[in-house]
């Protein structure tokens, strides 16, 4: 399909805000002594991006877009829109498709097992919206009949209920059980690793590695802020970092050799 004019001018302001908006905002969403991932990443995107631009690649630059359009709205970041209303003059909602699911919801009057997704994405992106309050209103109704009805309909003798079976054993929380440590075994033999991955707001990440296979490794939260791993001296580390932080939320990592 052919991009016209005005099409490619919107795809390449929006791209550029997107971007910087991302490199602003989300650089921060994993950062390891400093280095920062994501950042590289950004930057990489907005240099390849102005290239394509130079190049005329407006195919290119709209498959970005869409790949960086779906990633925010993964992150409910309400503040996007304004951010690039006011850099480059488009009136965009991210979030629209949300709105356009919801409304033909509240026009079919009931709710069907699927639109419970629907209607879950578009209170997290409208639920602030003074605007949409009236619409949350109405799915919240309709919410509380679909419940109602499932209720009813569903005969709880009917169920078959299958064994579950949940290993959290090798996963450590912290104290304030916002994040998690979990110790990972890769490949076998002279290709097997042995790393602590820790799991923040922001994402998941390995915080050190060794090279050998299932290494006996412990991984503790000492406090909310720090986290103890004790491994032998004598291991072969691919990489090890002193502290790793997400939006701010600073955790030091202090490794012990037992």
């Amino acid at each position: 399909m052919t991009i016209n004019k005005l099409e490619r001018e919107h795809n390449k302001a929006v791209l550029l805000a997107v971007l910087n908006y991302l490199l602003k905002y989300h650089s921060v969403d994993m950062v390891f002594d400093g280095y920062s991932p994501s950042k590289e990443w950004f930057l990489n995107e907005i240099r390849q991006t102005e290239l394509d631009i130079i190049n005329y690649r407006s195919k290119t630059i709209k498959r970005r877009l869409n790949i960086h359009l779906m990633q925010l709205r993964n992150k409910y970041d309400l503040k996007v829109n304004t951010y690039i209303r006011e850099s480059t003059d488009y009136d965009v909602d991210i979030y629209a498709e949300y709105k356009t699911q919801a409304l033909s919801i509240i026009l079919k009057g009931h709710i069907e097992n699927n639109d419970i997704y629907v209607i879950e994405r578009y209170i997290k992106a409208y639920g602030a919206d003074q605007q949409e309050q009236e619409r949350i209103t109405i799915l919240n109704g309709l919410l509380a009949e679909y419940e109602t009805r499932f209720k009813r309909e569903v005969n709880p003798d009917s169920i078959i209920y299958s064994e579950v079976v949940n290993d959290s054993t090798n996963e450590i929380i912290s104290p304030n059980g916002n994040s998690r440590l979990n110790v990972q075994f890769n490949g076998k033999g002279s290709e097997a690793l042995t790393y602590v991955n820790i799991s923040l707001k922001g994402g998941t990440g390995a915080i050190c590695g060794f090279k050998g296979e299932r290494l006996p490794i412990k991984a503790y939260w000492e406090s909310e802020y720090h986290v103890i791993i004790e491994c032998n001296r004598e291991y072969n580390v691919l990489f090890k970092y002193s502290q790793v932080s997400s939006y701010g939320e600073i955790i030091i990592i202090k490794y012990q050799f037992v």
